[in-house]
C-alpha cells in the first residue's frame, strides 16, 4: 500500500469515528430528556391506580357479601357504617386497603325501593315440592339476590348518578393536589373528565348494567332458572310415570282376576262334563236292564256329553288366553315400575342440581 492510500484510509476512519460519536451523543441526550417521562410511566398515575384498586376491592366485597359496602363516615376510622347514608368515604379498612393521605370519596346506590348496600333475599327459584334437599334454604342470601337487586335498580333508576347516568357505586380520588375539588353529593362527575387547573380529581364509577355484566349476573340467573325449570319438568314427568304405573298395576290386577274367572269356568265346565257322563252312564245301565224304552235318555246323555265337552274346550281356550294376557300385563307392570324408579332418580337429581345452583350463587 502506498503512502497516499494509507493516508486516505486513516482519514476515512476518523470521519467514521466522528459520526459515531455524534450519533451516540444525540441518543444519550434524547435518553436523558426522556428519563423523567419514562419514570412517570413506570410509576403510573397514582390517583388513577387508587380508584382502580378501590373498584376491585368494592366488587370483590360484593362477590363475598352479596351487597356493596356502606360508606364510612368522613374523617372516620375507615370502617363502613350501614345507616341510611349513601355518601361518605371509601371504607378502606373494611375493604382491606391501605389508608390514603386523603381517603377516597365513595357513593353507593341506595333508595327506598332498592338498596345495594343491604343484603336481602330477592331471588329464589321456584322448585318442586319434592324431594326435600337436605341443607337447602330457599330464602338464603347470596350473589344471585344481589344480581336481582341490580335488575330491579336498572328497571327503576333514581339513586346515585355519575354524569347524569345511574350507577351502582362511584369513587373519587383527590388527584395530584390532594384536595377534593367538589363536595360529591348524589351526583359524581363523569369518569374520565379532563383535568383542569380547577379540577384534577380522578373519578371511577360502575353502572348498574356494567356491574351486572362484570358479575355474570345474566348467565348465573339464567342457569339457576333453567335448572329450576328442568327440575319441575322432571317432577311432572315422574308424576305422569306414577299415574301410568298405577294404570299398569290396575290392568295387571284385572288380568289376574280374568285368569281366576277362567279357572273357575274351566272347573264348572269340568263338573258339567262329569255330570253329563254320569247321567249317560246311568241311562245306559238302565237300558241294559230294560227293553229299550230308555234310548232317548241315552241319546240325550250323549248330546249332553258333547255340549259339556265343547264348553270345556272353550273354557280351556279362554284360560290359556287369560294366562298369556296376565303374563303380558305383568311384564308391562314391571316395565312401568322400572321406568318410574328411573324417573324418580332423575327427578331427585334435577331438584338437587337446581338447589345447588341456587346455593352456589356467584361462586365458581
Amino acid at each position: 500500500m502506498t503512502y497516499q492510500a494509507r493516508r486516505r484510509s486513516a482519514g476515512f476512519s476518523v470521519v467514521e469515528l466522528t459520526v459515531a460519536l455524534a450519533v451516540v451523543g444525540v441518543a444519550g441526550l434524547a435518553a436523558w430528556q426522556l428519563l423523567p417521562a419514562s419514570r412517570g410511566v413506570a410509576e403510573g398515575d397514582q390517583p388513577q391506580q387508587r380508584v382502580r384498586q378501590a373498584q376491585d376491592a368494592v366488587e370483590g366485597f360484593a362477590l363475598r357479601s352479596a351487597r356493596l359496602p356502606c360508606p364510612a363516615p368522613v374523617a372516620g376510622d375507615g370502617r363502613e357504617v350501614c345507616g341510611a347514608n349513601m355518601l361518605g368515604e371509601l371504607p378502606w379498612r373494611t375493604l382491606g386497603l391501605p389508608r390514603a393521605d386523603a381517603p377516597l370519596r365513595y357513593g353507593v346506590y341506595r333508595t327506598s325501593a332498592v338498596d345495594l348496600a343491604t343484603a336481602t333475599a330477592k331471588f329464589s327459584p321456584h322448585l318442586p315440592p319434592a324431594p326435600s334437599v337436605a341443607g337447602y334454604v330457599p330464602a338464603q342470601v347470596n350473589g344471585l339476590d344481589f344480581c336481582q337487586a341490580l335488575r330491579l335498580a336498572i328497571a327503576a333508576p333514581g339513586g346515585l348518578e355519575a354524569g347524569g347516568v345511574p350507577v351502582a357505586y362511584a369513587v373519587a380520588d383527590a388527584g395530584a393536589d390532594r384536595v377534593f375539588n367538589l363536595p360529591y353529593t348524589a351526583t359524581f362527575p363523569l369518569p374520565g373528565t379532563a383535568a383542569t387547573p380547577e379540577f384534577d380529581d380522578r373519578v371511577a364509577a360502575t353502572g348498574l348494567g356494567e356491574l351486572s355484566t362484570r358479575l355474570s349476573c345474566v348467565t348465573r340467573l339464567g342457569e339457576a332458572q333453567a335448572a329450576a325449570r328442568s327440575a319441575y319438568a322432571a317432577f311432572d314427568i315422574h308424576r305422569d310415570a306414577e299415574m301410568f304405573d298405577r294404570f299398569r298395576g290396575f290392568a295387571y290386577q284385572v288380568r289376574i282376576t280374568n285368569t281366576k274367572f277362567a279357572i273357575a269356568t274351566v272347573s264348572l265346565a269340568s263338573l258339567d262334563m262329569l255330570n253329563a257322563i254320569a247321567t249317560t252312564a246311568s241311562a245306559i245301565s238302565l237300558a241294559a236292564n230294560s227293553t229299550g224304552a230308555l234310548a232317548p235318555s241315552i241319546a240325550g246323555g250323549v248330546f249332553a256329553i258333547g255340549a259339556a265337552g265343547a264348553s270345556l274346550g272353550v273354557a280351556s281356550t279362554q284360560l290359556a288366553l287369560a294366562i298369556v294376557a296376565e303374563a303380558k300385563a305383568g311384564k308391562q307392570a314391571n316395565g312401568s315400575a322400572l321406568v318410574k324408579a328411573r324417573l324418580l332418580a332423575e327427578r331427585d337429581a334435577a331438584v338437587t342440581t337446581a338447589a345447588q345452583q341456587d346455593t352456589k350463587g356467584l361462586l365458581p
